[in-house]
């Protein structure tokens, strides 16, 4: 077995799920685009700390990404966009320092609060 082909069409299938471009994904997991690039057509191998890192980012087992077939994955097993929107962002949280995590934090409470003002406005004017 190409562990190296098994790894790149895993990650890749994995990326993609995600809507996340080459460039975005290997500057969440420090790497190069073109390594990266590398790696998912079965080019080159990585070290077992790229792999790590990889699967934390997929919430998977580094077993997952070397023997998993996602050739044969169907339409039901796969993830709503939503499910994989909120998994693609905690797992970007998860490489987040702290002060970088207060500003997501503070950013929120207020995204949330100017909705909260544009519904109560929304039905202020309901007559």
């Amino acid at each position: 077995m190409d562990y190296n082909k098994v790894i790149g069409l895993n990650i890749r299938y994995e990326r993609q799920l995600r809507n996340l471009t080459i460039e975005d994904f290997a500057e969440y997991i420090g790497i190069t685009p073109g390594f990266l690039g590398l790696i998912e057509r079965g080019q080159r191998g990585t070290t077992v700390k790229n792999l790590c890192k990889i699967a934390d980012f997929f919430s998977m087992t580094v077993d997952s990404l070397l023997n998993r077939d996602v050739t044969g994955l169907a339409e039901k097993d796969k993830e709503t966009p939503l499910d994989l929107k909120k998994h693609m962002v905690k797992s970007m949280i998860d490489t987040l320092n702290e002060s970088e995590v207060e500003f997501i934090d503070t950013t929120i409470k207020q995204l949330k609060k100017l909705r909260k003002a544009e519904n109560a406005d929304e039905y202020e004017y309901d007559y």
